[in-house]
């Protein structure tokens, strides 16, 4: 399993010095509750009025054990941000009873390696909620580990089924795993389809995916764009050059990013996709439901493969409510139907505008020959 795989040995987290510990309770994340239970193991009462820089000195020269470590980085520890999903459609899982036959043996596999799978089944649709453990050795000892999240859905289509994920390498990793499993005991190879502009080279049409992708989901009215993500590969005779080009008078700028209100409408940005041959990789912009409380949602999308265009994702970020039939200015966090609805959209949207454009591109090419 090329994206699970958990080393046996080493490297091993550091050690939490005297310091790192005296450091650690001087945090404003440390709190004071903390620190009273911390002491308390110790049958040691501690007054509300000791200076917190005093405890901390004191508590640094103790032994200390795995339970005041875990104890202190439960405090520290970082918080994790929901991430984006990714989807494709495969073609070729007939059969859910061995779908789930195999989920169940990866269940175990990954169990035994250390981390936690929930397994729930609706119907022919499968969702294995996982939740992972990865160390970050670029920060301090209480915050190395960090506790994470994600899940892998499988949901029934015409065509056999969309599987959707958290987009990062491990939870990909799991994905394709477990698809490497079920192509074993289905009769004959899956078929994977993504959403992916890598045989659509043009700028122009590249940029209109997500012009199009923003302006005409089904059900939904664009509202503002507020965030677009532009670039521009560096030439690969430029890459491949060896020399030292510091001196030189060629100026490249890879990436731009526009944050504000009506982004789209902005001469800087279509200066640069009319003119210098950028494209958008990504793009944010509210969008306001046609049906139901005509709530406005906070959608991002793109790819996180900028030269190829591969790796297309996408998050509803937040939803601005209606309330006394006005939208509220205080965004929360989407319901989780409202994020299958919002995928389903989306997916579907994207997908299509794959096919268009291709189609676009196509009859260009054959029209300038």
């Amino acid at each position: 399993m090329a994206g699970m795989k958990k080393r046996a040995y080493g490297p091993s987290l550091y050690y939490a010095s005297d310091k790192n510990v005296f450091d650690a309770l001087n945090q404003h994340k440390v709190d004071a509750p903390t620190v009273s239970r911390l002491f308390q193991r110790r049958n040691v009462v501690v007054s509300k009025k000791t200076p917190r820089e005093d405890l901390a000195k004191y508590f640094s020269t103790l032994t200390h054990d795995y339970y005041d470590h875990k104890e202190i980085a439960a405090r520290l520890g970082v918080a994790a941000r929901r991430e984006r999903t990714t989807s494709m459609d495969v073609s070729g899982i007939d059969d859910v009873e061995d779908l789930q036959a195999v989920v169940e043996q990866l269940k175990k596999e990954m169990e035994a390696s250390g981390d936690t799978v929930r397994v729930t089944r609706d119907g022919d649709n499968l969702n294995i909620g996982v939740q992972y453990s990865q160390i970050d050795y670029k920060r301090n000892e209480f915050s190395q580990v960090q506790v994470r999240d994600g899940t892998v859905e499988f949901v029934k289509s015409a065509t056999g089924y969309v599987v959707r994920n958290t987009q990062n390498d491990y939870l990909n990793g799991v994905r394709e795993t477990l698809l490497a499993k079920v192509e074993k005991v289905v009769p004959a190879p899956l078929t994977k389809v993504t959403v992916s502009l890598f045989d659509i080279p043009s700028p122009k049409l590249r940029s209109k995916f997500f012009h199009e992708l923003a302006s005409s989901l089904p059900g939904f009215v664009r509202r503002d764009v507020t965030d677009v993500y532009v670039f521009k590969a560096k030439p690969e005779s430029e890459e491949d050059d060896g020399e030292d080009t510091a001196d030189s008078s060629e100026t490249h700028v890879e990436r731009v990013f526009l944050r504000g209100n009506g982004v789209s409408r902005s001469e800087i940005l279509n200066g640069l996709l009319d003119e210098e041959d950028y494209y958008i990789i990504k793009m944010g912009w509210t969008a306001t439901e046609i049906l139901g409380d005509g709530n406005v949602y906070d959608v991002e999308a793109g790819f996180s493969d900028f030269r190829d265009c591969t790796g297309f994702s996408f998050i509803l970020s937040g939803v601005f409510p209606v309330e006394d039939g006005r939208t509220s200015t205080r965004r929360r966090s989407p319901h989780k139907h409202e994020i299958h609805a919002f995928s389903r959209v989306i997916e579907s949207k994207a997908r299509d505008l794959v096919t268009a454009l291709h189609a676009d591109f196509l009859a260009t090419v054959t029209g300038d020959e």
